[in-house]
């Protein structure tokens, strides 16, 4: 069975008999015969996906009648049958494929399956870039408070992702035909049985470290000041400098015994990168509370080490 059942293929060939096998070998596609380039306009609709061009035809010749077509139907697929040796002048020529005659039945359905294919990636293209524009009109007239909470945005975004899946879809079955068709079967089983988990693969739209980058730096900023300087600057003086005051914390307590300053060091510089990564897939995920609570958790802990060993250190 050809890879999109539904298409449908135009043969303008002059020889009747011709046609007639050519469409009995393309079997379960839709097929119409055109003998002639008037008959051939006439049978031109949006239906047709593809039209297998007799590049032989006289009146009008199969060049100008090319011209016809594309001008009717700039996004159809054609493919030049030909039995003359065409050189290099076939590259000069608007066509997708070339196909040379005589043809087995094998030869003509694997080209009329490459250029449905072509159709589908091209259409498929075509349309995810213009999804793309009309988001960036979006983003243009909207700052990233207002995209944040706007639903047709959301939309919008989760609709560009499923289109760009199709097209990697699509180019893997032309890639390698067994393993896109086993590739559909296996992500049909995972959208049915799992959508949530399809929809935490792609995020729908930029991360928000973009969308709302004010948030994210100042709250990382604050997490630094309070967790990293003020608890550090804090912790050591207390210990190093205040005699009589020990780290009640027994791991902060063991490294600076043992690994001394680094050790402590290393240890904040751990913590801190943990919460930054989970923070930074939150924003690409556009999982806000992933987001938020790692440096609002950084703080709250800086604050309250800061302020502990502040305590301590005005009451000693």
């Amino acid at each position: 069975m050809p890879r999109d059942a539904d298409a449908t293929i135009l043969i303008v060939e002059d020889d009747g008999e011709q046609a007639a096998e050519y469409a009995d070998w393309l079997a379960g596609y839709a097929v119409r015969i055109a003998a002639g380039g008037e008959r051939a306009l006439d049978a031109l609709d949006g239906d047709v996906d593809v039209v297998l061009l007799d590049g032989d035809l006289a009146d009008p010749s199969a060049e100008e009648l090319l011209g016809r077509i594309r001008a009717r139907r700039p996004d159809c697929q054609i493919g030049l049958l030909s039995g003359v040796s065409v050189g290099d002048s076939v590259h000069r020529l608007d066509i997708d494929e070339y196909v040379p005659r005589p043809l087995a039945r094998d030869e003509l359905r694997e080209s009329v399956a490459r250029l449905v294919d072509h159709g589908a990636v091209e259409s498929a293209v075509e349309t995810y870039l213009a999804l793309v524009a009309r988001r960036r009109r979006i983003e243009d007239r909207k700052d990233d408070a207002e995209l944040a909470d706007d639903e047709r945005y959301r939309e919008l975004t989760g609709e560009i992702a499923a289109r760009r899946r199709q097209v990697d879809t699509l180019l893997a079955e032309i890639d390698d035909p067994v393993a896109g068709a086993e590739g559909d079967a296996v992500e049909g089983i995972s959208a049915s049985g799992d959508d949530d988990a399809s929809a935490t693969v792609v995020p729908a739209g930029p991360p928000l470290y973009r969308t709302r980058s004010t948030g994210f730096y100042a709250l990382w900023l604050a997490a630094a000041l309070t967790y990293g300087v003020g608890d550090v600057v804090s912790t050591l003086y207390a210990t190093a400098a205040v005699p009589g005051l020990i780290e009640a914390n027994p791991v902060v307590g063991t490294l600076l015994s043992s690994a001394g300053l680094p050790g402590f060091l290393l240890l904040k510089l751990i913590v801190l990168l943990v919460l930054v990564s989970v923070s930074v897939q939150g924003a690409r995920q556009r999982e806000p509370f992933s987001y938020y609570w790692p440096p609002v958790v950084a703080t709250g802990i800086g604050l309250l080490l800061t302020g502990w060993n502040v305590r301590l250190i005005v009451g000693a």
